[in-house]
């Protein structure tokens, strides 16, 4: 089983997905893991790109082989993305899996990734709160300042987000209005 959280930059995908791994690990017994879609953007040998927030970054085929492989035979490869190198690598392995979260901004945009995931629920966090965390999170965990964040946010995340991850709103089963909501329901 394939559960997809899609949401703009900053709504909780990642808080979710990790509350969501713990608590259906704990409460099934079962092995969970979480794929983010950050995991999956091109290398940058292969493609060049200039905008991590357009659908067009992400290598679409290796993530949808390695969704199919995890519905076939329960194995999921945990893969990273170095922002520096801009290259991805395999991290680890891991089998016996019964349920993927997968996260990031397009988990449903594509039909074909889509058509895999047997729950899809989308995080719609006001633009207030998504930029005031983004802005928190790049500090700290890419090395990104906020005035070269507010540059990007105001050059193309918010054109990518009204453009593109908004339209997934019409596709998801679940619609919640802060990544709260769905903790409460953990």
């Amino acid at each position: 089983m394939i559960v997809a959280i899609a949401g703009g930059t900053g709504s909780g995908k990642t808080t979710v997905s990790k509350a969501m791994k713990e608590s259906y690990s704990l409460r099934f017994s079962i092995n969970v893991a979480v794929v983010s879609m950050d995991n999956y953007y091109k290398n940058e040998n292969n493609e060049k790109f200039d905008n991590y927030d357009h659908p067009g970054a992400f290598d679409i085929d290796l993530l949808y082989g390695d969704l199919y492989t995890f519905l076939s035979t329960g194995k999921i490869v945990k893969r990273s993305y170095d922002y520096v190198t801009k290259k991805r690598s395999i991290i680890s392995t891991q089998s016996n899996v019964k349920v993927l979260i997968l996260e990031g901004l397009y988990p449903f945009y594509e039909k074909k990734i889509r058509d895999l995931c047997s729950l899809k629920l989308y995080l719609d966090v006001s633009e207030v709160v998504r930029l005031q965390r983004r802005i928190s999170r790049d500090l700290k965990e890419r090395s990104i300042s906020a005035e070269e964040n507010m540059k990007m946010i105001d050059g193309f995340v918010k054109q990518m987000h009204e453009k593109y991850v908004v339209k997934q709103k019409e596709m998801a089963d679940k619609l919640f209005m802060d990544s709260e909501d769905v903790l409460a329901l953990l």
